[in-house]
């Protein structure tokens, strides 16, 4: 699994007991040195922060926007989207083309949908947004709720 690329997750809320899925901002890590037991990642990290490791694969990758995509069968069906995903999936990740476009047509039906690929990514992670790599990010556009 680390052939296929290892990253490092930084941790969003500090405060929590556990954490899991949809808790960590992903980072690229760029260099190593094994003498000195120090790794470089794409941005500063603050002295204490909690990081985890993280190996990209396929499977979870798959798993996880299948998930997101779940939840929104609740809502109403979405009038179109646009999908940005980073220039790292596609065939590069998942051995196939446009695994992410086939997903989402699944999970939400044959809406317009439109989409690139990017080196960053912005969306959620709670209610705060971020600049993500390694990820997916989707906009639905749906009607205004009627009040």
């Amino acid at each position: 699994l680390a052939s296929r690329g290892l990253l490092l997750g930084k941790v969003i809320d500090e405060y929590k007991d556990h954490f899991g899925r949809g808790d960590f901002l992903i980072r690229g890590i760029i260099g190593a040195d094994p003498k000195a037991g120090i790794l470089a990642i794409e941005e500063p990290l603050r002295v204490g922060q909690t990081v985890q490791l993280h190996v990209r694969d396929a499977t979870t990758a798959d798993e996880d926007l299948k998930l997101l995509l779940d939840g929104q069968k609740i809502h109403d069906q979405p009038a179109a989207a646009l999908l940005v995903s980073c220039n790292g999936r596609g065939k590069k990740l998942f051995d196939q083309p446009h695994h992410d476009v086939l997903a989402v047509k699944q999970a939400l039906g044959d809406i317009p949908l439109a989409g690139f690929f990017a080196a960053g990514e912005i969306g959620p992670i709670g209610n705060r947004s971020f600049l993500h790599g390694h990820t997916a990010s989707l906009v639905l556009f749906r009607s205004p709720i009627q009040q």
